[in-house]
């Protein structure tokens, strides 16, 4: 009887509660919780090596990684050398030359990664002692081959060149050399130069000066105890001998005073890249990194509903995104704001007032409490998320040792995001947004550059090259000098308008390989009839592709894709590639070049010549001694391809042609070798079907 008392009680009880909630709102929030992370032990050995362990039984997995930590070292003209050190790092010990130590890890099924500030190895945890032994020995024991060496710098020069022509790289260098220039490690540019400078020796140098472990940390994350991991670290790392490495101060970046414009030219661009950027004191620990946060979020940080991102691809339809970031740094006022996009050529001017316009819009406080409320629910959303990971906590760990944080910064995250207010963000905008001292950094067309002196508050530009250098064009070219001059020249050059005239038909035969696959392009010409006609066959691996024919007027198209007819805008650029010497028909055509100035073509003078074929835009350097043809940049479906051309050779019939070009796909360097060239053999226009 009591018990059934009790229960009437309890129920009519929750009756009464359930009548008085009003359902046409919304439940209020509750405050925010205190997060509970996976705790993390450390102990550090008698030589000063600190280390991490974050336990997780629930995969048997594991991963070991060593962290070195060290003020930045400015590189100057071996830019590049901490680079080839840490990856040289992982090639080979006293122990295990680098072929035997490539097969250990892979026996094990781990992977290894090698940098100049940290060693990581991973695997199944029931090799963990193989792992860290393997580690131990890259430690203790690298030898720094100079075979490995020769290949790495062979490497990074063919990445180099592949970049130059990259506008992502090109901003990289410029934003670089703009924000901070040579006396600081942060303006380190990497060139050809630079990389070969660099010796073996250096990357010895750098281990013996710098890898010590009362400098370094190492953290262990996975199927492990502490007890282990204790044993473990003393065993393969207890002997290491302590060390000192020399420490560094550098200058603290200023930020500019007014707006200047820094351009960079990407010849024939269809796409411009746009960065409004300055340097910033923000740093991990800075005490309004989370309101600072919070801000970019709603600027640019925030996914599609922040402001750039409606702004510029939304309401003006500019780009695919638009974005802000705020970069934090280990050094004095060497952060920095960005705020970027990639947009139309045309239109990078008018994306750049918009940017400037929403961040004007941040700084009179134009956003709302619901801005606020919806990027504080998402960076709580993700933070939440992130924590499914054991290597988060591991990185929560490394923060709170590598940069003094206090130990529940974390676990108190949501709760300091809570409270965060439109106050604490006003505050940051403060700190933070500076619409009226920015850098404006631009790669695009120089022809799209006098567009932007508007944007400078002095009206100038300053014009930098594709490595950051300052770059002066050179337009004092001999008075006597004009495009037809240059183009008669290199006619010359070749064998002389006679001879080129005197061609009736041409077949060239080419080929490159792209990850192991040999492509073969046969191109035939025939010129000797009313229009000129051309078909161009390219095969992979000797089994056909696609095959083009151009009879004059129309293109028919052939392939694994079908057959389809070109007509129209389509085939115009066809048509151009129907001369296989197309500056002599240039009068015929009616194309009128225009010489844009002198430039620099792998170290020597050319003279650069602007044609507009149809809607494209055209770019040629000729070299001022000889008068060959050494580049060709134009725009082809909304891509820009720069094409250099080397090895000219005389052909049987007695005219030069170059035997080498040189042009990237996708990022990717690709050379093609011309094999085989044959000049009036009496084609006919029954061969081009």
């Amino acid at each position: 009887m009591k018990k059934f008392t009790f229960l009437l009680i309890a129920i009519c009880f929750s009756l009464s509660i359930t009548a008085q909630v009003d359902r046409s709102k919304a439940p209020e929030s509750g405050p925010a919780p205190r997060v509970h992370i996976g705790e993390y032990k450390s102990f550090t050995l008698d030589n000063g090596l600190k280390v991490l362990v974050v336990e997780n039984n629930k995969i048997p997995k594991i991963n070991f990684s060593l962290d070195i930590v060290r003020d930045k070292i400015l590189e100057k003209d071996k830019a590049g050398y901490l680079n080839i050190a840490g990856e040289l790092w992982g090639k080979g010990t006293e122990n295990r030359a680098p072929k035997q130590l490539n097969e250990e890890i892979d026996f094990i099924g781990a992977n290894l990664y090698t940098s100049s500030e940290s060693v990581t190895i991973s695997g199944l945890s029931k090799y963990k002692d193989q792992m860290m032994e393997i580690l131990s020995d890259i430690v203790l024991h690298p030898t720094f081959p100079q075979e490995e060496f020769d290949k790495l710098i062979r490497r990074t020069q063919t990445a180099l060149k592949t970049s130059e022509v990259s506008p992502q790289a090109i901003m990289e260098n410029i934003y670089k050399k703009t924000l901070f220039g040579d006396a600081h490690p942060y303006g380190d540019i990497v060139t050809p130069t630079t990389i070969n400078n660099i010796t073996v020796e250096d990357c010895k140098n750098y281990y013996q000066t710098y890898i010590h472990p009362n400098q370094a940390i190492l953290i262990i994350v996975g199927d492990i105890t502490l007890h282990e991991a204790q044993k473990l670290a003393e065993k393969y790392l207890g002997n290491w001998k302590a060390g000192q490495s020399p420490t560094f101060t550098y200058d603290v970046p200023k930020q500019p005073q007014g707006r200047q414009v820094v351009f960079s030219n990407k010849d024939a661009a269809t796409q411009a890249s746009i960065n409004v950027a300055y340097p910033i004191n923000f740093k991990v620990n800075s005490p309004d990194a989370l309101a600072a946060t919070v801000m970019n979020q709603i600027l640019g940080g925030g996914g599609f509903q922040a402001k750039l991102f409606k702004n510029l691809r939304e309401t003006k339809g500019y780009t695919y995104g638009a974005y802000s970031s705020l970069s934090k740094s280990e050094l004095d006022g060497s952060g920095a704001f960005s705020a970027s996009a990639e947009v139309k050529s045309n239109i990078a001017d008018s994306a750049l007032i918009e940017i400037f316009n929403e961040m004007q819009n941040m700084v009179i406080g134009n956003y709302s409490q619901e801005d606020l409320d919806r990027v504080k629910k998402t960076m709580a959303g993700s933070f939440s998320r992130s924590l499914e990971s054991p290597s988060t906590i591991a990185s929560f760990a490394y923060n709170i040792e590598r940069f003094g944080l206090p130990k529940d910064y974390y676990t108190t995250y949501l709760e300091r995001l809570d409270k965060i207010t439109k106050e604490d963000v006003n505050a940051a905008i403060k700190k933070y947004i500076h619409p009226d001292n920015s850098y404006i950094l631009v790669v695009n067309d120089r022809g799209e550059k006098k567009k932007l002196e508007k944007l400078a508050t002095d009206g100038t530009i300053t014009e930098l090259d594709n490595y950051g250098e300052p770059l002066t064009v050179s337009n004092n070219v001999a008075p006597n000098v004009t495009p037809e001059k240059v183009i008669d020249a290199y006619l010359k050059a070749i064998g002389g308008i006679e001879k080129i005239k005197g061609i009736k038909d041409m077949s060239l035969t080419s080929e490159m390989n792209i990850q192991g696959m040999k492509l073969v392009t046969d191109q035939k010409y025939l010129l000797d009839g009313a229009k000129p006609l051309y078909m161009m066959e390219m095969s992979m691996n000797g089994a056909p592709m696609q095959k083009i024919v151009f009879d004059g007027t129309k293109a028919f198209l052939s392939g694994a894709g079908g057959n389809q007819t070109l007509e129209g805008e389509k085939v115009a650029e066809l048509k151009d590639q129907a001369y296989p010497v197309l500056e002599a028909e240039y009068t015929q055509l009616g194309y009128q070049p225009t010489l844009e100035g002198v430039e620099k073509v792998n170290g020597k003078e050319a003279y650069k010549l602007k044609t507009t074929l149809g809607k494209a835009v055209t770019y040629s350097f000729y070299d001022v001694e000889n008068g060959l043809k050494v580049k060709a940049v134009g725009s082809q479906d909304g891509m820009t391809q720069e094409v250099l051309f080397e090895d000219y050779q005389p052909t049987e019939y007695g005219i030069l042609m170059p035997l080498l070009s040189k042009t990237s796909m996708q990022g990717m360097p690709i050379e093609i070798k011309t094999t085989d060239i044959k000049i009036n053999t009496g084609l006919k226009a029954e061969d081009f079907k």
